[in-house]
């Protein structure tokens, strides 16, 4: 069989949705960032892969490195956590532990996460690492488990020791996506605490908004962690569910606004700009052919192409997307389902943007040699 190209798919995605087109937010910013969780497609960037300060953005390496340990079986989010000294007495944003009281692990990740608590950020680095120091290797080794170059902690909730470039946690927003993926998708239990707007326990008589400006304002936005130091500016990684054929879930990276406004409206227009120009689509699909080839050697003769996998992306509502198939140079029976016989390319305006192979998904026979000898004659005759 010689090689083959056709064209066997052209999709124009097109909706009722306004378009709103590109955006560009980044004046007053450090960094920038929009992708979705499951393919890893960064939608939209700016300046994503300096190391910057990230502030208590750090708390999610913390979360992460606790959650690992619970995991594990080291510790229980029900563990009754007797809280130290040094813990109580964490500078910069509180939640309020007193020195020798016995909290459960699970509130302490309460305060870490919905009103910041820098000291429940050091009591958790206690209790899962038995020192900060300890705790703090812990989280650098995380990052670099990771592949997390840019990441680099010296405590567990951000707060800078001083101006100096040592004194503070970075991580490139590049690497903050990477984190936040890993996060969303091996412990989704996170967004239970991150989508609530305020703290309030009633055994202590405490009730606090959450740190993070946009749940409420942004509809469906549910996470995730806010950041500021002199040195990071306002931070905010966000998270945004987006309802649709085929759900989907956003992450927004703000870095380094300069005011609370630009923060809030900066992550309002980028999850917005993804929500209303984006949707999820399987461009091509396991369980539906692709092709009818004929295979002249075959029993049956024309034979159903598959995919060998599915082919999921994220596309802006404009895009048009086409696949080609290019078969092997010789394509003969037998073949075994699963068996390669071509690579199907998938484009994007016209730009190749993947692939996945060509298979058969049943054993393809050979033909016996009366009835090649009659395709041969019917050839010549027809």
């Amino acid at each position: 069989m010689k090689k083959i190209l056709s064209v066997c798919l052209l999709i124009v995605i097109l909706t009722n949705t306004v378009v709103y087109g590109d955006i560009n937010i980044n004046n007053n910013i450090k960094g920038a960032l929009l992708g979705d969780l499951e393919t890893g497609e960064v939608l939209y960037e700016y300046n994503i892969n300096e190391q910057l300060a990230i502030a208590s953005i750090s708390k999610l390496m913390t979360y992460l490195v606790m959650m690992d340990a619970v995991s594990n079986g080291d510790v229980s989010l029900d563990d009754d956590v007797v809280i130290s000294g040094h813990a109580a007495s964490t500078d910069g944003s509180k939640f309020g532990l007193v020195s020798g009281e016995t909290i459960k692990l699970s509130l302490l990740v309460k305060g870490m996460l919905i009103v910041s608590g820098n000291d429940c950020a050091t009591a958790i680095a206690e209790h899962v690492g038995n020192t900060v120091d300890n705790f703090v290797k812990m989280m650098n080794e995380k990052s670099s488990e990771l592949g997390l170059l840019s990441g680099s902690f010296i405590n567990p909730h951000g707060l800078p020791i001083n101006d100096e470039k040592t004194g503070q946690n970075h991580m490139s927003a590049a690497d903050l996506y990477k984190l936040t993926r890993h996060i969303l998708t091996k412990y989704p239990e996170i967004l239970e605490v991150t989508r609530q707007d305020e703290l309030v326990v009633t055994e202590r008589n405490y009730r606090k908004q959450a740190t993070n400006p946009i749940l409420g304002f942004v509809e469906g936005a549910d996470g995730l962690k806010t950041g500021f130091t002199d040195k990071a500016g306002l931070c905010l990684v966000s998270s945004l569910p987006v309802d649709g054929e085929q759900n989907f879930r956003l992450i927004g990276i703000i870095l380094g606004a300069v005011t609370h406004e630009e923060r809030f409206d900066k992550t309002k227009e980028l999850l917005e700009y993804g929500r209303d120009n984006f949707s999820y689509n399987k461009i091509i699909k396991q369980t539906e052919t692709a092709d009818h080839v004929y295979i002249t050697n075959s029993k049956d003769g024309k034979i159903e192409v598959f995919p060998s996998s599915d082919y999921n992306k994220m596309l802006k509502n404009d895009d048009i997307i086409k696949t080609k198939i290019s078969y092997n140079d010789t394509v003969k029976a037998p073949l075994k389902s699963g068996d390669k016989i071509g690579t199907i390319s998938i484009y994007v305006n016209d730009k190749e943007v993947g692939q996945v192979d060509a298979v058969v998904n049943k054993n393809i026979e050979k033909a016996n040699i009366l009835v090649r000898i009659f395709r041969f004659f019917g050839n010549i005759f027809s």
